[in-house]
């Protein structure tokens, strides 16, 4: 602090005794701070908008979360936007008194996000002690959703491992509704996108693995035989053009924290939930989560997809 004159500190920095005040929170490009902690935080304004397409999207875009902490409460909001966009209503017109309960349901659950604290560091690993840092990245769909979640993993030269979140994304899914194993492809699109884009973080990753519990989708991803309709075609070559295939792994649904993206949770869980923590398995230092292999096309007589 010393290095800048105190004309060029924040207005409540300018006076601060950083040995014996409290530090306040601060915004840092759009997000909460707190200094005190070292953590990321929300601060959710709690403002009585009426009940109405701007009121509702006034709402939910009050929550600003680039880095995607709270993108599976966020997705429920989405999701109640999207059924009440079926009236055709005015803009400032009051909605259906029968959408209000659920509506008013999850606005006010937001408040339990005050409680939610990420950590600024991306793991408690100092550099100089790393000796591999591993990206892991999660895509999950729903007829409604998908998401991509991903997280660092560290080592150190003792063998001890940590894991921090990363940015995560939650979007709805396009109308009208595709297929699942469309939606799935669609996710795992998402999740070669996030990967390049986690690429210009200034991180040496010595590996990067990619997970879905889709076993349909690593067939489009591993097929070297068969041709695809145009949309399965582009998909698989853009995700082709990010990554290797062998990079791609199967999880189960249960061990996929991408899922809670796709279904939602509640803002009192968020804190606790996988999402944020990663699953238990990535804790593991020599565990290798469904061992790459050669993925077959699911039955590739009946998928529409595929070209005869």
């Amino acid at each position: 602090m010393a290095a800048f004159p105190p004309t060029d500190h924040a207005n409540n920095l300018q006076n601060l005794d950083l040995g014996g005040n409290e530090l306040p929170r601060q915004r840092s490009l759009g997000l909460e701070w707190d200094i005190e902690k070292d953590m990321f935080a929300f601060k959710v304004p709690m403002m009585e908008r009426p009940f109405t397409h701007r009121g509702v999207l006034s709402t939910l875009n009050s929550l600003y979360d680039p880095l995607g902490f709270a993108a599976p409460v966020i997705i429920r909001g989405k999701f109640i936007l999207r059924e009440l966009t079926d009236w055709n209503t005015e803009r400032d017109a009051p909605l259906p008194q029968e959408m209000y309960e659920p509506w008013s349901l999850w606005r006010d659950s937001l408040r339990a996000l005050n409680d939610v604290f990420i950590p600024r560091i991306l793991t408690g690993t100092p550099p100089s002690k790393v000796a591999r840092r591993k990206l892991h990245i999660f895509s999950d769909a729903s007829t409604k959703a998908i998401a991509a979640i991903s997280y660092l993993k560290t080592i150190d030269f003792e063998g001890n491992t940590q894991t921090g979140f990363i940015m995560g994304k939650a979007k709805l899914a396009p109308r009208p509704e595709c297929s699942l194993p469309r939606m799935k492809l669609c996710a795992a699109v998402l999740t070669a996108n996030l990967s390049k884009l986690i690429s210009e973080i200034d991180l040496q990753f010595d590996s990067t693995v990619y997970y879905t519990d889709s076993r349909v989708v690593l067939g489009y991803i591993y097929n070297k035989i068969r041709g695809f309709h145009v949309y399965v075609s582009n998909c698989v070559l853009c995700i082709r053009k990010i990554c290797n295939p062998k990079q791609w792994r199967n999880v189960s649904t249960g061990q996929n924290p991408a899922d809670l993206g796709t279904r939602s949770v509640p803002a009192s869980h968020l804190k606790k939930s996988s999402w944020i923590h990663g699953p238990t398995f990535l804790s593991y230092i020599n565990k290798t989560f469904s061992r790459s292999t050669d993925y077959s096309l699911v039955e590739p007589d009946s998928d529409t997809e595929i070209r005869p």
